[in-house]
């Protein structure tokens, strides 16, 4: 890339793991380049997330482009065991099939602060620093912080999730569409559950909802239960929705804590139940589903990465690898761009695609494994298997935890 006159500034909105990312990647390329990340909360981010699951592939894909440690904890899982309920009186279901899935599971935690640790040390790192807004300027785009504080980039990376400022100021107007149903999120300790196997990932089916369970490396060395809980919810539980929203540990109404509880017992056989009900409500905490796709990942001198520029439901278990396959293909062009607009456009070409395929791999399943649920009773492994295969891959090889980088 041809040098400029004066240092390169580069602005990151967002310090989770899409920002992070973006920052590393920035300070990779262009060594000499100041570098700003900007994250709206102060101290460590403990509430942004719980359980990742990461295809061993892909692990090593952001392993080769130097953002993730190979040494990340990690529980190993040998298979993701499908399960209904066809009315036993006790124990874990009917198990339906036990899908070969070559995943791991990482605790968000350990991921956000490993990506934050290998920053240089001349990345500045500003918490409690919330940017309000962005717009685009004649030599880049600037950022004006809630202090009122207006600060100028050459090029501006937004990294700051599904209710970006920095989307906003390349499409107004443009946001993230509720799907019609929501989940519930909690931890426990592993080692108070019983009777559940230890090293899988699992599935359990009910009519229009599922639930997805395994274990995580807490910090302790201990093993904690993941738990989301999809279901569709009355409309007069939920309120209006359409605004994007989570809803955090504590805050849930008592109303949509009730509808998890009654399902529990409907609908989950009773260890899966018992294990749900490990997690303190006060501790459980509120996702409603969103799907979006941007209409670019570029536009001016400003840049997308993660949820800012695609939101894909949690069920294609992508959302935080297609985040740093985002930073990790910044990488790979600013090498070879001419400058910053070439780099924009090259980059937008390269990740635009890949991102909706995520978002619309999570829409079919979405619709088959919550919206229009079959009878998971009545399926066997012969029945199963191709009812699921339909689900889990598109044309472009996009498939369960993202595409290939």
């Amino acid at each position: 890339m041809t040098t400029t006159t004066h240092t390169t500034r580069i602005g990151v909105v967002g310090g989770s793991i899409a920002g992070c990312a973006a920052a590393l990647a920035a300070a990779q390329a262009v060594p000499d380049a100041t570098v700003v990340v900007f994250e709206r909360s102060a101290g460590e981010l403990r509430d942004r997330g719980a359980g990742i699951g990461i295809q061993h592939e892909r692990f090593a894909e952001l392993v080769a482009a130097g953002l993730l440690d190979a040494s990340l904890p990690a529980t190993t899982n040998t298979a993701r065991e499908w399960y209904a309920w066809g009315g036993e009186a006790s124990g874990l279901g009917k198990l339906i099939w036990p899908q070969p899935f070559p995943f791991n599971a990482y605790n968000w935690g350990h991921l956000h602060r490993s990506l934050r640790g290998r920053l240089p040390s001349h990345v500045e790192y500003r918490g409690d620093a919330r940017v309000v807004s962005a717009s685009p300027t004649e030599s880049g785009a600037s950022v004006t912080l809630a202090d009122g504080t207006v600060e100028h980039f050459d090029l501006l990376l937004g990294a700051d999730g599904y209710r970006s400022v920095v989307r906003e100021a390349m499409f107004p107007g443009v946001v993230p569409e509720f799907a019609g149903y929501l989940c519930w999120r909690g931890l426990s300790d592993f080692a108070e559950l019983e009777g559940l196997p230890t090293d899988s990932f699992f599935t359990v089916g009910f009519p229009h909802g599922h639930l997805v369970a395994y274990p995580i490396p807490a910090d302790d060395g201990r093993r904690q239960f993941n738990w989301v809980l999809y279901s569709m919810v009355p409309p007069e539980l939920t309120g209006d929705l359409r605004t994007a929203t989570s809803i955090p540990p504590g805050a849930a109404s008592d109303g949509l804590l009730d509808f998890m509880d009654a399902l529990l017992t409907r609908e989950l056989p009773p260890l899966w139940a018992a294990a749900l009900r490990k997690t303190a409500l006060e501790d459980v905490f509120i996702q409603p589903i969103y799907d979006f796709e941007a209409p670019a990942y570029a536009k001016h001198r400003m840049l997308l990465l993660g949820d800012a520029g695609a939101v894909a439901r949690p069920h294609a278990g992508a959302g935080a690898v297609k985040a740093m396959q985002d930073a990790a293909t910044l990488l790979r062009l600013w090498p070879t761009a001419t400058d910053l607009d070439d780099l924009a456009t090259r980059y937008d070409a390269a990740r635009r695609p890949a991102g909706h395929a995520v978002v619309a791999l999570a829409r079919r399943i979405g619709e088959a494994q919550v919206l229009h649920t079959p009878d998971w009773s009545a399926f066997d492994e012969a029945t199963f298997v191709p009812w699921l295969t339909a689900q889990m891959e598109l044309p472009d090889g996009t498939e369960i935890g993202g595409r290939r980088l």
